[in-house]
């Protein structure tokens, strides 16, 4: 294995080998020969170990390695795909989720076409048992300020969506290692504030799976304390990014302080008001949020605990008070930063 591929496909896995055994398939069925795909393993049980025995022996473009730092997490796994990848084309594929046959093949044109391009990003569906079940978009990519729908929790695109220059991914620093969850939006706003050149393709290539899976990150960042405190310290970083990129506006920074009061909602939602509470009083003094949003983001939180509040009256007020209090802008109507990507 001598010549440099294409594209090099990096995937995370912990211990869910029904699941990449899928997105292995998806990747051996490509239409394009020329790819290699890193497989990094935060660990692995024997399946999985077993799984991957065979199919580094069955195919030489695919590789696995288990994590050996004492770091862990997905985004250590894709840091150490990125150390290994021989491409200047990275596709980053989460582990339950599935290429189109056509994918790696559109995606490596369209940047061959324009030399010009930091990384573009491909339309996806939602699945539930094979691709196409469904037939749901993932989120809506019409052209907007895509940095403040990061912002405002609106992801218009996840981890598997892009196609990126590995010298752009280098040149922003990769993953954030210290984060458990907010992964892929982290990085995508880090993205988004060096006024990248980039576009959104109208071509839909890959399908994320819908699931509820106790185990996953994503799942777990609305119960586990031990998570819900490491996304605490998210809207922080992605505060520094956009003031040092000086794309600070009104909207971003009310759309950040959004992002702080749904932590506060989070350790709600686990039981522990005093948690909510100091989470949403350091948040309105790093945001500088007028005392009467602090004020009634208190007051709410403590009706959201109230028995029943979730499909009652304090439900329906939370959510107009956020509504009034504009923590989610409309993107298509607000100026877009530099680099705002058109589609093509």
């Amino acid at each position: 294995m001598t010549a440099t591929p294409a594209v090099s496909v990096i995937t995370p896995t912990r211990n869910r080998a029904r699941l990449l055994r899928e997105t292995l398939d998806c990747v051996a069925a490509q239409t394009l020969p020329d790819w290699e795909h890193i497989v990094v393993g935060d660990g692995a049980d024997a399946e999985t170990a077993e799984l991957m025995a065979e199919r580094t022996a069955a195919d030489p473009r695919v590789t696995f390695m288990v994590r050996q730092s004492p770091n862990a997490g997905a985004n250590v796994c894709r840091n150490i795909g990125i150390a290994l990848a021989r491409a200047d084309l990275l596709v980053f594929l989460d582990d339950d989720d599935v290429l189109a046959a056509g994918c790696l093949a559109g995606r490596v044109e369209v940047m061959r076409r324009n030399p010009d391009l930091d990384f573009a990003v491909f339309r996806a569906e939602v699945f539930e048992h094979q691709p196409g079940d469904l037939g749901r978009p993932y989120h809506r990519l019409d052209p907007a300020d895509d940095l403040l729908r990061f912002l405002s929790l609106d992801c218009p695109w996840q981890t598997s969506g892009p196609i990126w220059r590995r010298s752009y991914i280098a040149g922003i620093g990769a993953f954030d290692e210290d984060l458990q969850s907010l992964q892929d939006l982290e990085l995508h706003v880090r993205a988004l504030c060096r006024r990248p050149r980039y576009l959104i393709a109208p071509t839909t290539d890959h399908y994320v799976r819908a699931q509820l899976d106790e185990a996953r990150t994503s799942t777990r960042h609305f119960h586990d304390p031990d998570v819900i405190r490491s996304s605490e310290a998210v809207p922080g970083k992605l505060l520094a990014h956009v003031e040092r990129a000086g794309l600070l506006s009104w909207s971003r920074r009310r759309a950040l302080l959004g992002l702080e009061f749904g932590a506060a909602e989070r350790w709600v939602g686990a039981g522990r008001l005093g948690e909510a509470l100091r989470s949403w009083r350091e948040a309105c003094r790093r945001m500088r949020a007028p005392a009467t949003i602090s004020a009634g983001g208190a007051l709410l939180l403590r009706l959201a605990r109230l028995p029943g509040a979730q499909n009652g009256w304090p439900s329906r007020l939370l959510n107009k008070w956020k509504g009034w209090v504009r923590f989610r802008q409309e993107p298509a109507l607000t100026p877009a930063a530099p680099g705002t990507a058109a589609s093509r």
